[in-house]
């Protein structure tokens, strides 16, 4: 019985990875929709500052960090996307909780990604305004036209189908 019980809780643990298994984090425990929140955001290239409430979409805001291997594989996926959806809906990464800016950097360069990148190194997007608790990555918010959280998702993204079908059904894109 106890052999059978660790073996429940190491499975547990594999199936889970970087997405995390809070119970809170579930689509439904943040009320929605809900606008953006109002926080102030570095660029991640260096540029100004973005107050994230100011934005407006349709949009698809990714969380991911360098050190989690199902954001570094979604990222290329998530750079086509952006180029095939260009001026329809906008894609924004957030490099989220990532003490390795250096490795970020390089990511970037290698996954080619030019979308738009902020950076939340203290992670103050955790449980702020429509965001739910972060235990997890990577993490998809959906933004409408007027800069509410429609749905959001902890999600891998494995291919533009898949990031095309959620955009319909979340922003109707």
């Amino acid at each position: 019985m106890r052999r059978a019980l660790v073996v429940l809780l190491l499975a547990a643990v594999v199936l889970t990875g970087c997405r995390g298994g809070d119970s809170d984090a579930k689509p439904g425990a943040v009320a929605l929709p809900a606008p953006l929140p109002s926080v102030e955001l570095a660029s991640f290239t260096g540029g100004e500052p973005v107050d994230l409430a100011t934005l407006r979409g349709p949009m698809v805001v990714n969380l991911w960090a360098s050190w989690c291997g199902p954001c570094r594989q979604e990222m290329p996926v998530l750079e086509k996307f952006a180029a095939a959806y260009d001026g329809r809906v906008e894609v924004v990464g957030v490099d989220y909780q990532d003490p390795q800016v250096d490795e970020a950097r390089t990511l970037v360069r290698q996954t080619g990604v030019t979308y738009a990148l902020l950076s939340d190194p203290d992670g103050e997007l955790d449980r702020l305004g429509p965001f739910p608790h972060l235990r997890g990555l990577p993490f998809l918010a959906f933004v409408d036209a007027d800069g509410q959280v429609v749905a959001w998702e902890f999600a891998v993204i494995e291919d533009v189908a898949e990031l095309e079908a959620l955009v319909h059904k979340h922003l109707g894109v």
